[in-house]
Order: C-alpha cells, then sequence, then structure tokens
C-alpha cells in the first residue's frame, strides 16, 4: 500500500542533473554585463531559486536583474538546456510510483517553457499528470490567472492540479532549502534528494513543521512512498 497519493519533485538537482548548464549560463550574464563574477560558492548558489531572486541578491537592481534574466534565457535555450540528464535509478523510481497510483507532479521555480522542454527532452513527461514551473515576473501569461513567482506558489498550483480529496497525503521531493521551505509552508511531508544541490543542513533548518526523510540515491525515494 502506498504510503502517499501525491508526489511533487523538483526538476534541478532532484529529477536532473543540471548544474553543468545552469552554470555556464549564469557566468555569461556577468560577461555579457560586464560585471565581476561572484566567487565559485556563491555562484553555485544560483541553482534552485529563481533567476531574478538570485541576481537580486548578488547586488543587481530591477532593471539589471530584469536584463540578466533575459540573457540567462537567450544563453539556456541554444546550450544550457542540452546539458541536462536524468539521475541513475530515476527512471524506475518513476515506473514504480507511476504503477503503485501515485499522482504525479513537477513543481519548479525554472520557467515554465523551459521546464516543459526539458522534461519533454529527458523522455519524462509520460510519468506527470502535471509540470508546474514559475511565470513571468509580470504574470502576464495566457496559462495563468495567478502568477507563480516562487517555490510556494508553484507548488500550491500542482497540488491544485491534483488534489481531489482534501485527505490526500502529499510529499515533496527536492534538495534545496526553497523546497523544504515550500513543503512547510503547505503543510506536507518532505524527502531531501542529498544527490543534489543543496546540503543536509539547510534543509533541516528550513523544514520546519517536522523532520525530513532523506534520500541518498534516487533509488532510496521510493522506500519512503512504496
Amino acid at each position: 500500500m502506498k504510503k502517499y497519493d501525491i508526489a511533487l519533485f523538483d526538476l534541478d538537482g532532484t529529477l536532473s542533473e543540471s548544474g553543468e548548464g545552469i552554470l555556464e549560463c549564469v557566468r555569461m550574464i556577468f560577461k555579457e554585463m560586464e560585471r565581476p563574477l561572484p566567487d565559485d560558492d556563491e555562484i553555485r548558489r544560483f541553482i534552485g531559486p529563481p533567476m531574478y531572486e538570485s541576481l537580486k541578491r548578488v547586488g543587481f537592481n530591477h532593471r539589471d536583474a530584469e536584463t540578466g534574466v533575459e540573457i540567462y534565457k537567450k544563453n539556456f535555450i541554444k546550450t544550457g538546456i542540452y546539458k541536462n540528464k536524468v539521475y541513475d535509478g530515476m527512471f524506475e523510481v518513476l515506473d514504480d510510483l507511476k504503477s503503485a497510483g501515485v499522482k504525479l507532479g513537477v513543481a519548479s521555480t525554472k520557467y515554465q517553457a523551459f521546464t516543459d522542454r526539458i522534461i519533454t527532452m529527458l523522455k519524462l513527461e509520460k510519468y506527470f499528470d502535471i509540470i508546474g514551473g514559475s511565470t513571468s515576473l509580470t504574470g502576464n501569461t495566457p496559462d495563468s490567472k495567478r502568477p507563480r513567482h516562487n517555490k510556494i506558489d508553484v507548488m500550491n498550483f500542482v497540488i491544485d492540479s491534483l488534489r481531489e480529496n482534501s485527505d490526500e497525503r502529499i510529499v515533496m521531493i527536492g534538495d534545496t532549502k526553497y523546497d523544504a521551505d515550500g513543503a512547510a509552508s503547505v503543510g506536507c511531508d518532505l524527502i531531501g534528494c542529498l544527490f543534489g544541490y543543496g546540503t543536509k543542513k539547510e534543509i533541516e533548518e528550513y523544514y520546519t513543521i517536522g523532520t525530513p526523510m532523506f534520500a541518498s540515491h534516487p533509488l532510496d525515494i521510493k522506500k519512503f512512498i512504496l
């Protein structure tokens, strides 16, 4: 018997190993805008949160952050998107969860168009009932009456789309503090992926409503859900 009815998966650092392409395109922002490149630890923090928020964090004003986002999008669609690969074991996990009747959704703060394209490119679309990404900063997009700017917005959108009964058991699977904070905010359980880009410490710190479960390898996810 399955322990959860709905499972939400983050994309970067959870379903796919994507750091190389993301960081290459982040560096292009600083190069094209002729700004000093932050150190490696700071650059690595760009994996996970929305690009606009990351640029604001390192000192970009609103206009420059918007410009940086457009530079990132331009380069990511040319090269970065193709440097994604599915983690070993993840296809088996998704096959087994789907066969067990678990409703699956993607909840990523990557832009919706990029999220859709990556899931299709990696041949993952057959597993998911809904794929959720972030929308534009203004929310002026045809697919959304309510803008989705952060992990909590995206998670609520995906949960609302999947949930049929209020008592359905939900778990979030992700690798960073944004996934932990999102899970705590919507009140669901959490599986932290230690094979991704975050840390155990930050996941424990930001998941404030209980004790998270931890997966050292994608195959560990199954034991928490089935």
